[in-house]
């Protein structure tokens, strides 16, 4: 057996499994402080949010695509398409028990829908972001460390709480500013979807601000060299902005498509109020598809850059690679290591 205290590698193995621990631990914590009070939210006895019933797309877009952020990330049976499976059955249970009886409420196709394109939409942002570098290369187990350490520990998830609730307070209060301009007054439903659309934009931040700056720094504090990652210049100008744009278009085209084909292009006055609901939720969408047409965008061309040369994943790799300054061999997402 190895002794980790003479052996670099054996060290930086056993951290980054503890690392990854902790991160997964955090993960389910959240999810089940999450998936309860939601739960109980989803099924009480003729809840309303306001609004006649318009911005309840939007409301379960959102709340299935964090449910599912969640998931995937709390790792179920060890993989994150496990997670993603659970979240996307769990939109078709929460809406289906939502038809008892008792409790006054009745089950809605289109609410499942938009509960499945929430999780569809976090689905492909959590690819985006955790695939930019091939599986099995020190590139990929960095990356997958950099995430262990942003939220593996309590501090940094008490400063992406607080910077969302910092976004969402200031972006909410834009948007109810402008209602008021608009309509002289400002209604229940109005402070929901600022609410939800500013806790939006406010997680996006957060994770940005978490995973960008204070993983990156974590893991040269905690071992001891910087992370193999591409160059900035490979994964941005010109190449970036087209393949966005069209990734963007491509998204924003499918969701007209799917709303066209559920209403048609005159809607009839039973679904009148479910396609006012997606044409509401169309704006939360559309910054959805922009945040992951970058993500995509910059997954793609550093998946390209790494297949043109291969050793830019490795340590010490190609001119492109930011180099670690430790030869140690990495270590997979749940610390075994990686030869």
């Amino acid at each position: 057996m190895l002794d980790s205290r003479h052996d670099p590698a054996a060290a930086e193995h056993g951290t980054a499994a503890l690392l990854h621990a902790r991160a997964v631990r955090a993960w389910r914590i959240a999810l089940i402080a999450y998936l309860v009070p939601v739960s109980v939210l989803t099924h009480w006895p003729r809840l309303g949010f306001g609004g006649g019933g318009v911005i309840d797309k939007f409301i379960h877009f959102l709340g299935f695509g964090v449910l599912a952020w969640l998931w995937m990330h709390a790792r179920p049976f060890g993989r994150a398409t496990a997670g993603f499976v659970c979240a996307a059955a769990w939109v078709y249970v929460d809406e289906r028990t939502q038809a008892l009886e008792i409790l006054g409420r009745t089950f809605s196709l289109h609410d499942m829908v938009a509960g499945w394109i929430g999780v569809a939409i976090a689905g492909a942002m959590y690819a985006a972001s955790r695939c930019r570098a091939p599986a099995g290369t020190d590139a990929r187990a960095d990356a997958d460390t950099l995430v262990a350490i942003a939220y593996g520990r309590g501090a940094h998830w008490a400063i992406a709480a607080v910077v969302t609730l910092a976004v969402m307070v200031v972006v909410g209060a834009c948007m109810l500013g402008v209602d008021w301009w608009r309509e002289g007054a400002i209604y229940f439903g109005h402070v929901v979807y600022a609410i939800g659309f500013g806790g939006f934009i406010g997680v996006v931040v957060a994770a940005m601000v978490v995973e960008g700056g204070f993983a990156r720094f974590g893991l040269e504090g905690t071992i001891g060299r910087r992370p193999v990652t591409l160059d900035r210049g490979a994964t941005a100008g010109v190449p970036r902005l087209l393949a966005a744009m069209a990734i963007a278009f491509l998204l924003l085209a499918g969701y007209r498509g799917l709303v066209l084909a559920m209403f048609g292009a005159e809607p009839s006055e039973k679904l009148a109020t479910d396609a006012e609901g997606f044409r509401v939720l169309a704006k939360g969408f559309m910054f959805a598809a922009i945040v992951l047409a970058i993500l995509g965008a910059e997954s793609l061309l550093a998946r390209r850059a790494f297949r043109a040369d291969p050793a830019r994943a490795r340590r010490g790799g190609g001119a492109g690679t930011d180099r670690g300054t430790d030869p140690a061999v990495a270590a997979t997402p749940d610390g075994r290591p990686r030869r």
